[in-house]
């Protein structure tokens, strides 16, 4: 397993520098160009609409349970928990690394949340989350299970739900297109890691 945890840690510790020395270039307007145009006051109900979207993209994986053996059920949990984590805890990381004012905080009246995580703008972990998932899904299913009539649908599903997510953070306020696109980049590669590194352990 020595082999196996070389690659996540330089995912690590690419993602805790790169994107944040990026970022911190990227965010030092008080608006960039690329988010000006998508700029929305706070919508609790297209946030609440979001935490939806992105449980529902959590549990989508929950589909291999038709595929996998059940001889593999610990080994695919195992893999999903690493992924999730991954993409949680590089989301937190860049957070915590890379303040930024969320669009809401750019109107009159932001929530009462605001705060608290008023600055927490980039990325987006909701996107982080969802996309992992999705990623999580189609790459395990690409490499053990490629002619598995639940592929397709799965993976489309898991995708669809995810943009969902995305588009969600953007039109309740909570996060400008650059967060929800470091999100989906974060998630995506955290979801095809995890199933990479095993694969090549077999």
């Amino acid at each position: 397993m020595k082999r196996a945890r070389q690659p996540v840690l330089i995912f690590i510790m690419l993602v805790a520098i790169t994107p944040s020395i990026f970022a911190q270039a990227l965010l030092s307007a008080d608006v960039n160009l690329i988010d000006r145009g998508l700029i929305f006051p706070y919508s609790k109900t297209l946030d609440i609409a979001s935490d939806i979207t992105q449980y529902a993209a959590f549990a989508s994986p929950a589909a291999l349970l038709f595929v996998v053996p059940k001889s593999d059920y610990v080994e695919t949990a195992l893999m999903y928990a690493g992924s999730s984590l991954l993409a949680f805890g590089a989301g937190s990381l860049i957070k915590a690394l890379v303040p930024r004012d969320r669009p809401y905080m750019y109107f009159d009246s932001p929530p009462s949340q605001a705060a608290v995580e008023g600055d927490e703008s980039f990325p987006s972990r909701h996107s982080c989350i969802a996309f992992s998932a999705a990623a999580f899904s189609s790459t395990l299913f690409a490499l053990r299970y490629p002619n598995s009539p639940y592929r397709v649908p799965v993976t489309l599903a898991s995708y669809a739900l995810a943009l969902a997510t995305a588009a969600l953070r953007v039109g309740s306020g909570n996060h400008f297109l650059s967060d929800v696109a470091a999100g989906a980049l974060i998630g995506t590669v955290s979801g095809v890691i995890i199933p990479l590194v095993f694969a090549r352990d077999k």
